[in-house]
């Protein structure tokens, strides 16, 4: 039986998360710049195999198909009428993937609008978002809610705040931070992770965008700022490079297996990988935490 997601979050070795949903997808038929949410009504087969391939690989927990899902970003798609099913599928196929024993963890992303003064988009707009679909998540069933690869503190506040409201399930954060150490709206890891653990987020980090050496670089940013911290680390496959059309990524399994052993080092309660990664990447970072 599993252990509480809380209790697992604070053992000594790491829980391994998944890998790469887009890029994985896209490498069995996903057009690249298509949702995968609203592809996977109609491939719902490749999002278990994915999945099922990364409990395989040794993941503790999978991250649902559901990063674009709010009504917000569906609108965008044209499928807001489809939010409830899209949300609810992306939760059951992960659910009969993960087995008795890997947990499942809602994905929520950025609205995709930018918040005011910035934009038209306002807090309350966002906040409501927010709650909706982590509700709509928790009563799906999904052990955690995870708000990723955020880049704007305020939103990322408003995701944690409104999830933790709506839901009785932990709440993850992460945000997206470039190679000069901040996000694209300017975050430093300081205060991502001082703020979104003050909000009540029950681990923060970092995803996307970066490399095992950048994104370790955030790591240890947020360790020294807040040592007692639960962090989360799930860097890209590196920086990709196009050829021939494709995104291509260069950073292989060895290097992520080490990047794993050192967030171990560190005490990090999740570690994983983002855009790049594959079961050989997990699968490698398995061997080396355990």
């Amino acid at each position: 039986m599993k252990r509480p997601f809380l209790d697992a979050l604070t053992q000594s070795v790491p829980l391994l998360a998944d890998g790469a949903t887009g890029t994985m997808l896209q490498a069995v038929g996903l057009p690249v710049g298509d949702s995968p949410e609203c592809w996977m009504l109609d491939n719902p087969d490749a999002i278990r195999k994915l999945a099922a391939q990364y409990v395989a690989a040794g993941s503790d927990l999978i991250y649902t198909c559901t990063f674009g899902a709010s009504r917000v970003h569906l609108r965008r798609c044209g499928i807001e009428d489809k939010f409830d099913t899209v949300n609810r599928t992306a939760v059951r196929l992960a659910r009969e993937a993960a087995g008795p024993n890997a947990f499942v963890v809602g994905s929520i992303g950025p609205t995709g609008e930018m918040l005011e003064p910035y934009g038209e988009f306002s807090p309350d707009e966002a906040r409501a978002s927010f709650a909706e679909q982590a509700a709509l998540l928790a009563q799906a069933g999904v052990d955690a809610l995870v708000c990723e690869t955020f880049t704007d503190l305020q939103e990322a506040l408003l995701a944690v705040s409104a999830a933790k409201e709506k839901t009785g399930v932990p709440v993850l954060a992460s945000m997206a931070f470039e190679t000069n150490g901040r996000t694209m709206m300017g975050v430093t890891p300081k205060d991502a992770v001082n703020q979104l653990t003050d909000a009540g987020a029950a681990a923060v980090g970092s995803n996307c965008s970066v490399g095992p050496d950048s994104l370790e670089t955030v790591i240890r940013a947020m360790k020294a700022a807040r040592p007692t911290a639960r962090l989360l680390a799930k860097p890209n496959a590196g920086l990709p490079q196009v050829v021939n059309g494709q995104a291509i990524y260069s950073v292989g399994p060895d290097v992520l297996a080490a990047f794993a052993a050192k967030m171990k080092s560190l005490g990090v309660a999740v570690v994983g990988g983002c855009c790049g990664t594959t079961p050989e990447h997990l699968r490698a970072m398995r061997g080396a935490l355990k």
